[in-house]
């Protein structure tokens, strides 16, 4: 008999949470629970064939799947064991499974570079991050989960403000942009309060990382900001400002690619100290058209950037421009720093500039077309690397540092000594590396050299300061078959503006023993300072008048 139509079909209904509750349903039978919006159905007997006497819950629009989703299991079926034995497998929600990871889009940020993310990023930050305890629980453990950014463009319209133990990690700096709308830093450390203002040394900022970001600067302001910050790390960071070479030897003091400071402690009654940025590392950073790439005056200590590039700026990194030896939180400006295995790239003034402080360490870098205000490496205006030598009120002046410690350049690659070691047209060689400091130079050319019946000029070096020079040479003939290896000492006194070469050398063969050299120090930009120093060399007959001698120099060593 065929079902025409169906006015109502009835089924027991009643409060899930009132009075006995939901009551044993017959097998087959349903039951609405209306406090509650669920649907049962009663499982019927076990003699029936039930697995259990009950009722089973059937899911409806209002159900939560995720909380009834409780059976997911890491790799279910493998051989990996998760519980305590292979029978009782680890079981978890799929709402715990997928909250073990966090993008900013939960939080509501689009990425969609059009609508201002600002508030949402912020409130992702503080929901994680903050509230802060000096005495953290286990939940606040559970909180601090790195905050994932996702492939986009995130439209600011205020800095964010980055507390302790804030990790924030995007898709690559190529992948994930947040763009500055205003006149602020993009990104700027607070300490465990909230807030910008230093209260101890337990609250500041701490453990923050960041890794896989562009932070697009569009005014004068910094990139990144990290006051007080310690013991963090930043990975794969692009930081782009708006400055260009077109403005020449302009330079903006706050347009900052990176600006590491401490910050002010008052301890009761008037004691002030200042907590520095310390124990930070810095790796495959990238910092572009900014006044200055990056920039501290303060007493911020064993920071290292590594396997970074500086490129495009008016300064790269500055130390110390504007300390006040013996204020609060300078009484040495920045020590004890390092960088290395980094790129500085179209620098207009000096790629690294130390002005207060000591023990910084620059180390096989690679200076291409810097100090040369946007020009090239052939007509140089500025040092590569400046380093002052500080003052020091008191041999006692630093306990913890004790003596006085240099700044060092080591094995660092400049390629205006390649432009400029044997360039003879009459211009002024500007020391790649300016100042007091110590270090190998350790730079290697190769060129060929003839019968020379007068001296001629050989290869020139910058004089900017007294030194000494120590130069390895092999020298072989091609006619003849004479070799000569040996060790030029140059030594230089500005003071008396004079100048004296040695050679301590071993040969063999014909004619290896006639080669010569004398040295004149030289003001080739005519400003009463003898800048550059000319190394001549002779080697006359018996010489043959077609030899083309293969001549290898390393200059190993300035101090």
């Amino acid at each position: 008999m065929a079902i025409v139509s169906i006015s109502r079909i009835q089924i027991r209904r009643g409060r899930k949470n009132l009075g006995s509750g939901l009551p044993q349903l017959a097998g087959g039978e349903l039951g609405w629970a209306v406090d509650t919006q669920e649907l049962y159905i009663g499982n019927g007997a076990v003699s029936e064939g039930a697995p259990a006497v009950g009722n089973s819950k059937v899911l409806t629009e209002h159900d939560n799947l995720f909380t009834l989703s409780d059976q997911y299991t890491y790799r279910n079926g493998s051989n990996i064991q998760t519980g305590v034995t292979s029978a009782t497998p680890i079981k978890r929600s799929l709402q715990n499974r997928l909250d073990d990871n966090i993008d900013a889009k939960s939080f509501g940020a689009t990425g969609d570079g059009s609508t201002d993310d600002t508030l949402a990023l912020q409130r992702a930050i503080d929901q994680l991050f903050l509230p802060w305890s000096s005495s953290p629980d286990a939940d606040t453990y559970k909180k601090r989960i790195a905050l994932k950014l996702s492939a986009g463009l995130y439209k600011i319209t205020n800095s964010l403000k980055l507390p302790p133990y804030a990790s924030i990690i995007g898709d690559g700096s190529d992948k994930t942009v947040i763009n500055q709308t205003g006149v602020f830093p993009v990104l700027e450390t607070i300490n465990g309060e909230g807030i910008a203002a230093q209260t101890s040394e337990l609250n500041q900022a701490t453990n923050i990382e960041l890794k896989g970001l562009t932070l697009n600067s569009n005014t004068t302001q910094p990139g990144l900001v990290l006051a007080s910050c310690k013991n963090s790390s930043f990975t794969d960071i692009n930081v782009k400002g708006p400055w260009t070479q077109d403005l020449g030897a302009s330079m903006v003091a706050t347009q900052i690619g990176i600006k590491i400071s401490g910050t002010l402690d008052v301890i009761p009654p008037f004691t002030s100290i200042l907590w520095p940025s310390k124990d930070n590392t810095f790796e495959k950073i990238k910092v572009s058209n900014f006044s200055y790439a990056v920039s501290s005056d303060d007493d911020v200590v064993h920071n290292t950037f590594n396997n970074s590039i500086i490129e495009e700026c008016g300064y790269g990194i500055v130390f110390g421009e504007n300390t006040t030896l013996g204020g609060v939180g300078q009484a040495t400006g920045p020590i004890n720093n390092t960088i290395s295995n980094s790129k500085f790239i179209d620098i207009n003034l000096q790629g690294i500039w130390i002005k207060h402080g000591q023990g910084n360490i620059s180390e096989a870098n690679n200076f291409s077309m810097v100090g040369n205000d946007a020009g090239l490496d052939t007509a140089p205006k500025h040092s590569v690397i400046k380093f002052h030598l500080p003052t020091v009120s008191s041999p006692t002046w630093d306990s913890t540092l004790g003596p006085f410690q240099g700044n060092v350049s080591s094995n660092d690659f400049f390629s205006r000594t390649q432009a400029m070691i044997r360039n003879f047209n009459n211009i002024a060689y500007i020391t790649e590396v300016e100042g007091a400091y110590s270090g190998n130079f350790d730079f290697t050319t190769k060129f060929n050299i003839g019968q020379l019946n007068a001296y001629t000029d050989f290869l020139r070096l910058p004089t900017d300061t007294s030194k000494t020079i120590h130069m390895n040479y092999v020298y072989k003939n091609t006619v003849d078959t004479g070799m000569r290896k040996g060790t030029l000492k140059i030594l230089i006194d500005k003071e008396n503006n004079t100048s004296h070469i040695s050679d301590d050398y071993d040969f063999q063969g014909t004619n290896a023993d006639q080669l010569n050299f004398q040295v004149t120090l030289n003001d080739l930009d005519a400003d009463a300072n003898f800048e550059t120093l000319v190394v001549q060399a002779i080697n006359p007959a018996p010489v043959n008048s077609l030899e083309s001698a293969n001549v290898t120099i390393q200059i190993q060593n300035i101090s």
